[in-house]
């Protein structure tokens, strides 16, 4: 069972066993029912708030796949060709066959990434969203091929951009999808071989990726090196279905 639903479930059996309990022996005493009635309701609620926060953006842990509806990379090029390149979600959902749950999903995902920013109308019944920095050609770079980005790709992508790289970047370069390349970003700083800094930078994203010093030069990891860390990165993203 999920832990985000194994709390929420147990509220509810235990407001359930409370109620039970109470008509059992014959308590009147309205406090008890109020607190039974409170916990299973609290109960429902979470349950009902933990599927929601199990939705999938990519459809990779199940339901429906919306990568192969549109691709990151094909929704943020939506927002390069749309006239003066704002979209709410509504728009999203009548140009790309994509749910208004999808859509919101999607949209929010690549919000929070930083490559995309928003704002609404003056009433906030509405929010409208554009890319934080342009789409730029990728350059021609020789990468691995691989459906994960490898310590060799990692190393000459950030050479090509200089030593730092805006997620819009590694989309264009890599064509993976946001969500993998978050969580492989997420691992390489966690093991030291990258940083993350926020800084406004005029047309580019406020988000930059910073490769360390120590692995700056291809040649700096010897080949054991280098294997062990895409077997480590490889392992995370299969524990956790980025890959199968």
């Amino acid at each position: 069972m999920n832990p985000q639903k194994a709390g929420p479930i147990a509220l509810i059996l235990l407001g359930t066993f409370m109620l039970f309990i109470t008509s059992m022996l014959g308590m009147h005493d309205p406090i008890f029912y109020k607190v039974a009635v409170m916990m299973s309701g609290m109960g429902v609620f979470s349950l009902v708030a933990a599927n929601a926060s199990l939705t999938d953006p990519s459809g990779v842990h199940g339901g429906r796949d919306t990568q192969s509806v549109i691709h990151d990379l094909d929704l943020l090029r939506l927002f390069e060709r749309q006239p003066g390149g704002l979209l709410s979600k509504e728009m999203v959902v009548r140009k790309t066959g994509l749910t208004p749950l999808e859509a919101g999903v999607r949209l929010n995902t690549l919000n929070i990434g930083g490559l995309l920013r928003a704002g609404s109308n003056p009433g906030g019944a509405r929010r409208f969203f554009e890319l934080s920095a342009p789409l730029e050609a990728a350059p021609e770079l020789r990468l691995s091929g691989e459906a994960y980005l490898t310590i060799e790709d990692l190393q000459e992508i950030f050479i090509a951009y200089d030593y730092k790289v805006s997620p819009h970047k590694l989309m264009v370069t890599t064509g993976l999808t946001w969500e993998l390349l978050s969580r492989e970003m997420k691992h390489f700083r966690e093991q030291g071989i990258i940083d993350v800094v926020y800084i406004k930078r005029p047309g580019d994203s406020y988000k930059q990726y910073v490769l360390m010093e120590a692995y700056q030069r291809i040649d700096t990891l010897d080949l054991t090196s280098r294997d062990q860390i895409n077997a480590d990165v490889k392992q995370v993203l299969y524990d956790e279905d980025f890959l199968v």
